[in-house]
C-alpha cells in the first residue's frame, strides 16, 4: 500500500513580522502626511483670518475718519464756520496714549444724530455746555493699547487716556503697530495767492494716512502690515474775518 504524503503550507512567523513592519511604516508615513497637511491648513486659515481682520479694521477706521467734522446745520440760522464738531475740543487730532508709539491715537467727532449738537454722553449737574447734549455719544477715537486696537464709545474727558474703550481685534491677533499721519492743505479765502493767515478766512482740506501692523499671537514670523489713505470729506472752514 502506498502512503500519500501531504505537506502543509502557510505564512511563517518571520514573514508575518516583516509584513507588520511594512504596514506600520506605511501607516506612519500616511499619518505624517496627514498631520503636515492639517497643520498647513490651520496655518493658512489663521493667516487668512489675520489678513481679513486687518482689512476689516482699516475699513472701520477709514469710514469713521471720512465723517470727521460733519455738522448738520441750518444755513439760514447758522454760519458754516460755526461748527462745534470742528472746534478746538472736537476737531480731528492725532495723539498717543502714555508709553505707546507716537501718533497711535486719533480723536474725532461728527454729528451722528444730525441734531447740530455735540453728544457727549453725560452732562454734569449744571447741565450741558452750549452746543452739547447728552442724548448720544458723538466723540470718537481709535488708539493702540497693549497690542490691542481700541475704539472710544464714551467717557467724560475727550482724550486718549480716559473714557470708555472697546478692543476691536481678535485675541489671537496682536496689533504691533498703529500710526496716523495727518496731511492738510490750507487755502486763503480772502486772497488765494497768499498763504493762510490767522486774520483771514481759510479752508483746510485734510487727509489721514493709516498704517497697521499685526501678527498672530506670539508668532513674529507671521507679521503683516496694511495701509490706507483717507480723504476727510468735511473741510474745515475758519471765517473769523467774514
Amino acid at each position: 500500500m502506498l502512503n500519500s504524503c501531504y505537506r502543509q503550507r502557510g505564512i511563517t512567523l518571520v514573514e508575518l513580522m516583516i509584513a507588520g513592519v511594512i504596514a506600520l511604516i506605511a501607516l506612519s508615513a500616511a499619518l505624517t502626511v496627514y498631520s503636515a497637511t492639517a497643520r498647513h491648513s490651520v496655518q493658512q486659515l489663521q493667516r487668512s483670518h489675520q489678513h481679513q481682520q486687518l482689512s476689516a479694521l482699516l475699513y472701520l477706521i477709514s469710514n469713521d475718519l471720512r465723517r470727521a467734522g460733519y455738522h448738520a446745520f441750518n444755513p439760514a440760522a447758522n454760519a458754516p464756520g460755526h461748527n462745534p464738531f470742528q472746534s478746538a475740543d472736537n476737531r480731528l487730532r492725532i495723539r498717543q496714549l502714555d508709553d505707546e508709539a507716537p501718533a497711535s491715537c486719533v480723536l474725532l467727532a461728527y454729528d451722528l444724530d444730525r441734531d447740530g449738537q455735540v453728544g457727549i454722553g453725560r452732562c454734569g449737574s449744571s447741565g450741558c455746555d452750549t452746543g452739547t447734549d447728552d442724548d448720544n455719544v458723538e466723540q470718537f477715537g481709535f488708539r493702540l493699547r497693549d497690542a490691542r486696537l481700541q475704539s472710544r464709545y464714551g467717557g467724560q474727558r475727550f482724550d486718549c487716556a480716559s473714557g470708555n474703550w472697546q478692543t476691536l481685534n481678535d485675541p489671537n491677533i496682536e496689533i504691533t503697530g498703529l500710526r496716523f499721519l495727518l496731511h492738510a492743505q490750507c487755502t486763503n479765502l480772502a486772497d488765494s495767492e497768499r498763504d493762510c493767515a490767522p486774520e483771514a478766512p481759510q479752508l483746510t482740506q485734510r487727509a489721514v494716512e493709516i498704517h497697521i501692523e499685526a501678527q498672530l499671537l506670539d508668532k513674529p514670523d507671521t507679521a503683516i502690515s496694511a495701509s490706507a489713505w483717507v480723504r476727510i470729506r468735511n473741510d474745515r472752514l475758519t471765517e473769523e474775518s467774514l
